[in-house]
This record gives C-alpha cells, structure tokens and sequence, in this order.
C-alpha cells in the first residue's frame, strides 16, 4: 500500500468553532471522495500533544498508479468549477503544513487493530498481539 499523508494546522475560525469544523469536515469527506475509488481508505488523526489543533490524514492506495490516478482525477475535478469553489472553502478551515507518501514495510511486524478501521495499519501485519490466544 501507498498512502499520501497531508498534515494541517486548524485555522482560527476553526479552532474558535470547532463544531462547525467536525460538520464541515464530515461533509467534505463525502463530497471530496465520493468520485475517487482509487482511494482505498482514509484515516483522520489530530495531535494531542505537541503542535495542538494539527491534523494528519492518511489516503490509502494499492500502489504508485492508484496514487496516480488520484492525482489525474482530482486534477481533472479542479477545472470544474463548481467542484474548485466547494474545495477550496478548506482554506477557511486549515492551513496545509505538508505532504509525503509513506509505503507498507516488507515484513510482518506489528499487531492490533488501531481505531474504528485499520487502514493506516499494515494489512500485512498480524491482527493479534504475538504469543496471544487467537
């Protein structure tokens, strides 16, 4: 797997609304994805210690050309305008602080389901805790 990693700072408005910004971001996640099906998983983290109000989300892929069809697509869905004006209403809610693309390791290491959903967890990790009754 392939996952594109964004991180963002939460912007004042919504720090000061956070309701507002859980409704949005909710929202947004149907609309953003709902055209995307190369987008295998998505995971949402926000920091509870150090850089306070920073969010993380993981975008899963099968591999290089599901993340470049992703590219291709929402490329493609920017010169639509009315799906560009709905997108970029995100400046109002963060700031992106960066990007990168991460890869599953090569071995079976790790262990538990971490969240709801795994799928910022390795599928070729193990889901039980080594040495523990199935």
């Amino acid at each position: 797997m392939i996952y594109l990693v964004n991180r963002m700072h939460l912007a004042p408005r919504a720090r000061r609304d956070l309701k507002s910004f859980w409704a949005w971001l909710e929202e947004r996640e149907r609309w953003f994805y709902r055209d995307l099906p190369m987008v295998r998983g998505v995971r949402w983290f926000m920091t509870s210690v150090g850089d306070l109000y920073t969010l993380e989300v993981w975008a899963g892929f099968d591999d290089m050309a599901g993340f470049a069809a992703y590219r291709a697509a929402v490329d493609t869905q920017k010169t639509d305008a009315r799906w560009e004006s709905e997108r970029v209403t995100q400046d109002d809610w963060w700031e992106f602080l960066d990007s990168r693309l991460m890869s599953d390791i090569p071995c079976r290491v790790g262990f538990g389901q971490i969240g709801e959903t795994s799928s910022s967890h390795s599928p070729a990790a193990p889901t039980t805790r080594p040495g523990a009754p199935e």
